[in-house]
């Protein structure tokens, strides 16, 4: 992982998938893929730094991570608790896998000002536009890792350390995003 960054992500590799599971998951999966993508990304990437904009400017950036800090930082686990549910990494529910084997840690710390947390967007660009071409490799990640998962019972460990190292990236991405930190994420594939 990117050492010393204040935002972290673990997953333990799978042993074993449930044929019934693996079928379930793989229809919420197609359903809810198409749902992420629009409304959590739309939710994340714009509605969430006018929000925090709104906040910090209201109560300024050192009140901001000490009273809403720890409230963004779980909006931000919960995120990729998701994506860590689409991508076949656990089969728990965001809620319940954050508790047990979604390890994801954000710690704020910093002093984001106003304009800063309503441009991050803007500051993110190169970030998504490498993480969107990574992300293409999905089209091929998901359907095999659903039928590996429904024939086999297993996880395609060929691609376990893509997905987790693509999600340990956006883990990165999120806590800049939601001003949880000031340090710019490092172009970094662990």
């Amino acid at each position: 992982m990117a050492t010393g960054y204040p935002a972290t992500l673990d997953v333990p590799v799978r042993e074993k998938i449930p044929r019934d599971q693996a079928i379930m998951h793989t229809i919420l999966a197609i359903v809810f893929y198409w749902l992420a993508a629009g409304i959590l990304g739309f939710l994340a990437y714009i509605v969430a730094p006018i929000a925090i904009a709104i906040r910090v400017r209201s109560k300024g950036g050192d009140k901001f991570i000490e009273e809403d800090g720890a409230e963004f930082a779980r909006y931000g686990k919960l995120f990729m608790a998701i994506y860590t549910y689409v991508y076949f990494l656990t089969d728990e529910a965001p809620e319940k896998a954050i508790e047990s084997t979604v390890k994801v840690d954000f710690q704020p710390s910093g002093s984001p000002t106003w304009l800063h947390a309503l441009f991050t967007q803007i500051l993110l660009i190169p970030h998504g536009l490498v993480l969107g071409i990574l992300g293409l490799a999905f089209i091929v990640i998901l359907p095999w890792t659903a039928i590996v998962a429904i024939a086999n019972e297993q996880y395609a460990k060929q691609f376990y350390s893509f997905v987790l190292n693509y999600l340990r990236w956006q883990t990165r991405v999120t806590a800049y995003l939601f001003s949880l930190t000031q340090e710019y994420p490092p172009f970094a594939w662990d």
